[in-house]
């Protein structure tokens, strides 16, 4: 299933996974029964690198499915997963209210798609930071009992208002943090909001049209994050 038309529903991590616990000071949870490897069209329902506290109160590496599926569900949701959530609803949000006050995780990412347009084709564009670097979008996470001692964790990445440049392309953003940050949004202890308010703008972003081979979920490779030459 294709998740490409909303916000945000499309991102890419092309840094292993040795990369991306170096870069947030994490180690990877489970060491040898999960692999990654660099993704160039992330969509939900894939399992991905998220940062968050384990039982030691330590930075993990933890693999996590794309798409938030709340703990106190009985059975396995039909139809769109919870891949976003809104940054000004999430504290009331049945969803969202647990993991915005104890759970709360870094996403890993190099970039994400925007698609551009009212009626389609639309056109994709790849937004990213103008160093090229690794950011880390603020997230949420939840554990759901699948069966005994079987537990599946799930994670969503919280979104608001598209600001700057940005507003042409989509209303919403994903929202990222600036490593200042870091450990006080995840500490549980610390209420998100005195931390959200310190979120990037949108001054160290560049954006770039895509070719529509990205349209596809399954498409893969270094290629599709190349700008369009006309």
């Amino acid at each position: 299933m294709c998740y490409g038309f909303t916000m945000c529903g499309r991102y890419v991590l092309a840094a292993s996974l040795e990369e991306v616990a170096a870069y947030f000071a994490g180690e990877p949870a489970h060491p040898g029964l999960w692999t990654w490897e660099p993704n160039w069209n992330l969509t939900p329902g894939i399992v991905a690198p998220v940062i968050a506290l384990n039982g030691e109160g330590m930075r993990s590496v933890v693999p996590m499915r794309w798409g938030l599926h709340p703990h106190w569900r009985k059975e396995m949701p039909e139809g769109r997963p919870l891949f976003n959530a809104r940054v000004e609803t999430a504290a009331e949000k049945p969803s969202f209210r647990t993991p915005w006050k104890r759970r709360r995780a870094l996403v890993p990412m190099n970039g994400w798609y925007e698609w551009e347009g009212v009626e389609s084709p639309k056109t994709p564009y790849y937004i990213h930071p103008k160093n090229r670097e690794m950011v880390a979008a603020a997230g949420l996470w939840d554990q759901w009992r699948v069966d005994e001692g079987i537990t599946l964790l799930s994670f969503t990445i919280l979104t608001t208002s598209a600001s700057g440049p940005l507003k042409h392309l989509h209303h919403r953003m994903p929202i990222r943090l600036p490593r200042s940050s870091w450990t006080d949004w995840l500490d549980p202890d610390i209420k998100p909001e005195r931390t959200i308010t310190h979120m990037l703008g949108t001054d160290d972003l560049d954006f770039h049209e895509v070719s529509r081979a990205v349209n596809s979920g399954r498409a893969q490779g270094p290629n599709l994050i190349l700008k369009v030459v006309d």
